[in-house]
């Protein structure tokens, strides 16, 4: 155990864009589980050992600046599609609670009540007031 920690130490390790390339891998092998040809098997397999060794190739370098740079540019984009597809999740999760709709002054989402009927609303973020029939 000591030897393994001794290696590791000073090692860049496991995050986010590691966690991502992991999950390609494991979708890909998935993937070609299903592909009965030839060429498209050994395309896939390609692709996913290469996925692989970046992946290994990131764990284990010493260069600890680059990767973190190359990690925080890959949440930069990252991040935004993981929050809308939890927003997505959310919305159908309420959907017999709560109607979500978007303030016509400021566009922020707001979340209302699913009462019926016509009810005043008034945005929170720019405090403007409006009419919204459910």
């Amino acid at each position: 155990m000591q030897k393994i920690r001794d290696f590791m130490a000073g090692r860049y390790g496991f995050d986010t864009l590691n966690g991502f390339l992991f999950g390609a891998v494991m979708v890909l092998w998935f993937v070609n589980i299903f592909v009965w040809s030839l060429i498209p098997s050994l395309i896939i397999g390609g692709v996913q050992l290469l996925l692989f060794a970046w992946l290994m190739f990131r764990a284990l370098s010493r260069n600890i600046n680059m990767r973190s740079l190359e990690n925080r540019r890959f949440r930069k984009v990252f991040d935004p599609v993981k929050n809308w597809f939890s927003f997505q999740i959310k919305k159908f999760k309420e959907r017999k609670q709560f109607k979500y709709l978007k303030c016509p002054h400021c566009k922020a989402q707001l979340r209302v009540k699913n009462q019926k009927g016509e009810h005043g609303v008034r945005c929170p973020k720019c405090r403007g007031e409006f009419k919204v029939k459910i």
